[in-house]
């Protein structure tokens, strides 16, 4: 799967549909606990910045073992829920067009490496168990996955481009 492909031709959909979701709608809040569209889009955001470090210390280092972040805590303190959809909207389109370039220089030997040090367990939307062999396709696989998830939730009736991950 070219999963660099992949991600650019996520990103041109789900900014288009964006694009066309009011602004009330996208800043509307069910409640204090619960992020709005814009906040989820933010959230993207920052699932990006994570996501471009890991895949590019990837190829640095012998482990696929990574921190998680803050995620509740990166929204408020982004304060996206105040922010201009555009603005998010720009951000998010630049990140991922930067991570889908660097996922296309990893060479496939690394991306197929298979290692058991992993955090897969605990940084993953769609864990791997501690100890279970797993690779660098799978955590962009994953990535991916993530993504889709939340684009789902900000467009209504959003169809994946993204299979299931396929070693």
């Amino acid at each position: 799967m070219d999963y660099g492909d992949t991600l650019l031709r996520i990103v041109e959909k789900g900014s288009e549909q964006i694009r066309g979701i009011g602004g009330a709608e996208m800043a509307f809040k069910a409640s204090d606990e619960k992020w709005s569209k814009k906040e989820i889009l933010g959230h993207l955001v920052d699932s990006a910045v994570n996501n471009y470090q890991r895949v590019m210390l990837s190829q640095l280092k012998d482990d696929l073992i990574f921190g998680g972040y803050d995620q509740v805590n990166w929204v408020r303190h982004n304060d996206y829920q105040s922010r201009n959809v555009a603005e998010i909207l720009k951000i998010w389109e630049s990140l991922n067009t930067h991570i889908s370039r660097l996922i296309a220089t990893v060479p496939k030997t690394a991306m197929l490496r298979k290692t058991v040090h992993h955090s897969f367990d605990t940084i993953s939307m769609r864990t791997v168990p501690k100890g279970t062999e797993s690779n660098l396709s799978y955590m962009i696989w994953d990535y991916i996955f993530h993504v889709e998830h939340h684009l789902a939730q900000i467009i209504e009736g959003y169809k994946n481009l993204n299979g299931p991950f396929e070693d």
